[in-house]
């Protein structure tokens, strides 16, 4: 197991923890993101649109900067 620091939005992070507490209960972020992080090394495919639409917008940040 290895443990890693990322960095996310404040809002994001705050979002997200609503909804895995809604859906999953408390203190299962790790699950739901190891789960993520496991579905998307079988198939990047399904995440392809998703990973697009956010590089668009990352870049329409930057440029606006």
């Amino acid at each position: 197991m290895v443990k890693t620091t990322i960095n996310i939005d404040d809002e994001l992070w705050k979002k997200f923890s609503i909804k895995v507490i809604e859906n999953y209960g408390g203190r299962s972020k790790t699950d739901v993101i190891q789960a993520l992080v496991n579905e998307f090394t079988k198939d990047p495919s399904k995440f392809a649109e998703v990973l697009e639409d956010w590089i668009k917008n990352q870049r329409k940040r930057k440029s606006k900067v």
